[in-house]
């Protein structure tokens, strides 16, 4: 803003700017504008600051659209005002008129709204949002808006697993895994649910694939491993189904070692053969030193709902050198190969 105030006129850009007190803008932002006025002010020294020492600081009459402004003089002028109206309430609401009849008698092309990132996310707010559809037919899922650009953002399939590491709330995990089958589901994907047999997930439909007990997902397991050996055989290499891995931290205590092998194997291969593995975890997974638990601290992909610095699940190239701040309500960190940047999401 500073180098348009200074040198867009050069280019045919003309600046307006407005604030209530000129200590809201910088001196050196303000200082470019060649014309300056004010309105009406209860602090004299506010008028002065703005358009010099002129005994018309006190004397201008305190009407609608009365303003000073400084020239090469200070003169005393009568904005146009879009309405009229006996008092404050008067304006307003014939203002509101006003705009509405506008609206209804446009029949042009309007501008997009500014983007802002909403304060609150919900949920059927962030699947209606602009630009959702199209990373789903990229075989992108959607995980947060960007607090940059208010565009939304997520996992890139194609570019290899993913993790998500949660912070104290159950909630966040079991929102991510419901987020997570809506997606896939939405971009024909078979899913596949394992978990713990003590977990809080919800009861799913028969489109999810689950296992919770030992024999199940040891089961589970050795027959997606034989599934990518049928799919490496036949060339097979598109995506085709979504594996959750629900509370990793503690669904891997419950496999054997062989068992374990077998998943970091799917782990490792499964997304060049089209089974897309996503893990769903916590800080404590670092505790953890089998063969499965290193192939997924080697993911360059990942959502972190804590501090960069209160985890060591994903290695983050720009760590804070500083005191990090924590993360407001539903704000989480987006990695991808392994650089982090702030995303909005639903999860609280």
């Amino acid at each position: 803003m500073v180098r348009i105030s200074r040198e867009g006129l050069s280019i045919g850009v003309h600046l307006l700017v407005t604030a209530g007190r000129q200590s809201n803008l910088r001196a050196q932002f303000y200082a470019n504008f060649k014309h300056q006025l004010s309105l009406p002010q209860n602090d004299f020294g506010e008028v002065r600051s703005i358009v010099g020492s002129t005994p018309l600081a006190k004397t201008m009459e305190d009407i609608k659209g009365r303003a000073l402004m400084k020239r090469d003089e200070v003169d005393v002028i009568q904005l146009a005002l879009p309405v009229a109206g006996a008092n404050d309430a008067q304006v307003l609401n014939n203002l509101r008129q006003e705009v509405a009849s506008l609206q209804e008698a446009w029949t042009g092309q309007r501008p997009s709204a500014i983007p802002m990132v909403p304060e609150e996310l919900s949920k059927e707010v962030f699947y209606q949002a602009y630009g959702i559809q199209e990373l789903l037919q990229q075989e992108v899922i959607p995980m947060g808006l960007d607090m940059e650009n208010v565009q939304p953002v997520g996992w890139q399939t194609h570019q290899g697993p993913f993790v998500y590491v949660a912070g104290e709330k159950e909630e966040q995990k079991l929102a991510i895994t419901e987020h997570i089958i809506e997606m896939s589901k939405q971009m024909d994907k078979k899913v596949v649910l394992l978990a713990p047999l003590y977990n809080m997930l919800p009861e799913m439909d028969d489109e999810v694939l689950t296992a919770f007990d030992k024999e199940a997902l040891e089961e589970t397991i050795l027959s997606i491993s034989a599934k990518l050996d049928e799919r490496m055989a036949n060339r097979q290499f598109d995506y085709v189904a979504t594996v959750l891995f629900y509370d990793f931290s503690d669904f891997i205590e419950e496999l054997s070692i062989d068992t374990q092998k077998e998943l970091a194997r799917i782990l490792e291969k499964g997304p060049k053969l089209g089974y897309m593995p996503i893990v769903i975890t916590d800080v404590s997974l670092t505790k953890h030193y089998d063969t499965a638990t290193k192939v997924v601290r080697n993911f360059k992909q990942g959502l972190i709902a804590t501090r960069i610095n209160d985890q060591q699940v994903l290695n983050v190239n720009n760590r804070p050198n500083t005191r990090e701040p924590v993360l407001e309500v539903q704000e989480h960190y987006l990695v991808q190969d392994n650089m982090a940047r702030k995303v909005k999401v639903f999860i609280e």
